[in-house]
């Protein structure tokens, strides 16, 4: 008799353990989705994917353009895959230094990237002023998704291969016996399962701290802005970072999608969120936008005068140390987790779904899998006060860290 396996939400995280674990042939699996597949934050991420040499997104993003060639084949869904490149911005020695340590490293493996001067840059954007940078680099292993359409594949993928997908059925609790877990108590009824795998995002803490495991992730606002600036931007115009100025931004239908990971961003328990939360935004956070758009006007003097069309500002859940959750539960047998994706569930989804599949199939994975161990911070994660505090830095801190 084959065995039952639950998988808890529906975003792009879900779906891609759904699909790998029917790839792998390795139970009846079941996805079961709090609203509609794609709700909650993969719906409005910003979609990019980039390579850069660094533990976190070395073989996660070249398994990441992997998956996306091979589940386009396998299901004809298309996922919105871009490749355009992106301009890594420096201004200040050390940033420059790191980059050309990433241009070393990128070299060594045949990779077609290389280090601008700041006119070079503007010349491969054409909103760019190239005497605000000192220098930048190009990484070609870079572009964008659709997310929607993203999660559609794996979801499409999974289905074909046997799961089932139930929507609008939300997890409740976990059922434990006998120090392994049993199933899921659902708004529709039970779930029987021998092993579930929780990556409901946002709500993945509290269904967990019910069990008494206290998972070391929160939310916190996170924003960006789509200004119609001119001229308009053509699709294939590299997306840009500016790590010093904790800013990123791409082209979007023309226009131009500035975001910003804030220093003492705004946490958010996901509690006190209404139901449903599902296809939900926070208003504009101009006071806390400002500053950061007041950069990127310095760079991209065209935003000063665009309209703005859109300010998506949404909950992200993030970790301490900026790396997500990934992995087995100790203690109760069959339970696992794959959640806090600080704000790069895309980018993390394929390696997630197959680093789970490699766990559940018991064999060795190609991904560092104590990196993503749930439970490496031990009895820190029960304390709120800490976490709230560490997770309100971390967005800044962690994205200055792994950008530069």
């Amino acid at each position: 008799m084959p065995r039952k396996i639950a998988v808890v939400g529906g975003g792009v995280i879900g779906c891609s353990i759904a699909w790998h674990l029917a790839e792998r042939e390795l139970g009846e699996i079941v996805l079961i989705e709090r609203d509609r597949i794609g709700a909650g934050t993969t719906w409005h991420s910003a979609g990019n994917i980039t390579w850069r040499p660094d533990p976190l997104h070395d073989a996660t993003v070249l398994y990441a353009f992997e998956t996306l060639a091979r589940l386009t084949r396998e299901t004809g869904q298309d996922t919105g895959w871009l490749e355009t490149g992106r301009l890594f911005l420096a201004h200040g020695a050390a940033a420059i230094g790191r980059l050309e340590g990433y241009q070393e490293e990128a070299a060594r493996r045949g990779i077609a990237s290389r280090i601008l001067t700041g006119m070079e840059a503007a010349g491969l954007h054409p909103l760019l002023a190239g005497g605000a940078i000192a220098a930048a680099w190009l990484n070609p292993l870079s572009g964008r998704v659709n997310p929607a359409d993203l999660t559609a594949a794996y979801a499409k993928g999974a289905r074909r291969r046997g799961v089932r997908i139930v929507e609008n059925c939300r997890a409740t609790a976990l059922t434990i016996r006998g120090g392994r877990v049993r199933g899921v108590e659902t708004s529709t009824g039970p779930i029987e399962a021998d092993e579930v795998v929780v990556a409901a995002g946002l709500w993945s803490r509290a269904l967990l701290a019910a069990v008494d495991i206290h998972l070391a992730q929160w939310a916190c606002e996170h924003f960006y802005v789509i200004a119609d600036v001119a001229p308009r931007l053509a699709r294939e115009t590299p997306s840009f970072v500016a790590p010093e100025d904790l800013l990123y931004g791409r082209e979007e239908i023309g226009a131009m999608m500035v975001g910003a990971f804030d220093e003492d961003a705004k946490t958010i328990d996901a509690a006190s969120l209404p139901e449903p939360f599902a296809f939900t935004l926070f208003p504009p956070a101009w006071d806390k936008f400002a500053p950061y758009f007041e950069k990127a006007v310095a760079i991209f003097p065209a935003l000063e005068t665009a309209p703005i069309r859109r300010f998506v500002n949404g909950p992200e859940s993030f970790t301490p140390d900026n790396a997500p959750l990934i992995g087995p539960i100790s203690g109760i047998d069959g339970l696992h987790v794959s959640t806090a994706m600080n704000s790069g569930g895309v980018t993390y989804s394929a390696a997630a779904g197959h680093l789970i599949a490699d766990i559940l199939a018991e064999t060795n994975s190609p991904f560092d899998a104590a990196a993503f161990r749930p439970e490496r911070f031990g009895e820190k994660a029960r304390d709120l006060v800490w976490l709230q505090g560490e997770i309100s830095a971390v967005v800044s801190r962690g994205y200055r860290r792994t950008n530069l």
